[in-house]
């Protein structure tokens, strides 16, 4: 380890961690050839993966942003620190009236001797992984959201489909109640409770459409889908089943998360920085040739002069003071965010896991309390109001309670699929990977 200046600036440097330099893991993108939107309009989650990782605008941009650190390593490559200088000088000496023409030529090339080219390409390759590493964590935002809309449009359809049987429930109650109006057996007010369900249904059934409208555009553009092109997404949703335990899902995630990942090399490109900026404190010397002729005002022949030049810079005043502290600052900030970034991530995973535990305790009351005996409930309270057993009120009250169940049902499912996007996109791969795209 160098060793700092002392003062203030003079703490401890972070080594870095297990991660080898070279070591770049690829997020998770499931196996399939390329997507063609006019060939392919319905997609299932992998074929929507698999599109979004070669088309999405944001990974494109991540994509572009690894190539400036190109430049950098093609400019490392070159050996030297600075191109060599040619110098040309012409002129004449005056003696007694007598003038001689002397002309003299000299190139010279500086030199690094500290092995500053081997350090500043280090540091340009270890920038370009710290870009890759960062498009990695690009590609895995855009699979986390990928997966989390895929699971909103199914959940959408199935809150449109319960929007559309209570709609059909809704129109029978209403028959019901036009026919007893007609035959004189009912109040013409009943109309106005059942138009008013009818209402309140098909108003659900609106929100929903829209919602799932919302979420097919909202996929298109988070995918990269030409526009105009139909985009349909077919598949079914994975069984719902509580988180795996924590060490488990804390040792995945430190072999997976791309932001660890990113984060690490971070402080390995911020130890090769601070080497480079140490060694270019160190004199560059010159090195040069030149060659002279004197033109002698009187008889006498020509001189010339052949020189080998060296020149050292004497480094007194300025050793690259300010390169090194801003190298050793930003090392030891990339130490602090990457150990902040660890913390922030169990945290959130912890939370995560919680949450999703959770969703799938209230998922299960509903599915084994409510939902199967939806569409008994609906036939017998139907059959209970034309038989006069319960009147018109007493029906909408308990439609709006069956209404009202089947969404908490629905919004409670959406959450336990949203959360377990979540916690795969905390543990960065996939958490069932077996179940991916299934149609």
């Amino acid at each position: 380890m160098t060793a700092c200046a002392a003062g203030p600036s003079s703490q401890v440097l972070p080594e870095p961690g297990a991660v080898a330099p070279a070591e770049i893991l690829q997020p998770y993108v499931p196996p399939g050839g390329p997507v063609d939107p006019a060939a392919t309009p319905t997609l299932n989650l992998d074929q929507l993966l698999v599109f979004a990782d070669a088309h999405s605008p944001a990974i494109r941009g991540a994509r572009a942003r690894v190539g400036l650190a190109d430049a950098d390593v093609a400019g490392a490559e070159i050996v030297f620190p600075s191109n060599p200088e040619l110098s040309f000088g012409a002129g004449g000496r005056s003696v007694g009236g007598e003038t001689g023409f002397e002309f003299e030529v000299s190139i010279e090339q500086q030199l690094e001797i500290a092995g500053e080219p081997g350090l500043r390409l280090d540091a340009a390759q270890d920038q370009r992984r710290l870009g890759e590493a960062a498009l990695n964590e690009v590609r895995w935002s855009v699979h986390v959201e990928v997966h989390r809309l895929f699971v909103d449009i199914l959940l959408v359809r199935d809150r449109f489909a319960q929007a559309e049987r209570f709609m059909a429930f809704a129109r029978s109650m209403r028959e019901v109640a036009s026919r007893q109006v007609e035959a004189g057996e009912s109040s013409p007010l009943i109309l106005l409770v059942a138009d008013a369900d009818l209402a309140r249904t098909n108003e659900a059934l609106i929100e929903a459409r829209q919602a799932g409208a919302s979420l097919d555009a909202r996929l298109a553009a988070v995918i990269g889908w030409p526009s105009g092109a139909p985009l349909r997404v077919q598949g079914t949703l994975p069984p719902v089943r509580p988180a795996p335990n924590t060490e488990t899902l804390l040792g995945l995630m430190a072999e997976h998360h791309p932001s660890l990942r990113t984060r690490e090399l971070a402080v390995v490109a911020g130890r090769s920085r601070l080497e480079l900026e140490e060694r270019d404190a160190w004199p560059k010397p010159t090195i040069g040739f030149s060659y002279g002729r004197e033109g002698a005002p009187g008889p006498e022949a020509d001189a010339q002069i052949w020189l080998f030049n060296l020149s050292l810079p004497f480094p007194v005043w300025r050793t690259n003071q300010e390169g090194q502290t801003r190298a050793r600052a930003e090392l030891l900030l990339a130490d602090a965010e990457r150990g902040a970034t660890a913390n922030r991530l169990r945290g959130e995973l912890i939370r995560a896991a919680i949450a999703l535990d959770a969703a799938a305790e209230r998922v299960s009351m509903y599915e084994t309390g409510v939902v199967p005996r939806l569409e008994e409930n609906l036939a017998l309270l139907q059959r209970a109001y034309e038989l006069g057993e319960v009147d018109v009120h007493q029906v909408s009250q308990t439609r709006e309670r069956l209404l009202t169940a089947t969404g908490q049902y629905i919004d409670a499912r959406i959450t336990y699929y949203e959360s377990a996007a979540m916690l795969e996109g905390l543990v960065g791969t996939e958490l069932w990977p077996e179940t991916e795209g299934a149609p």
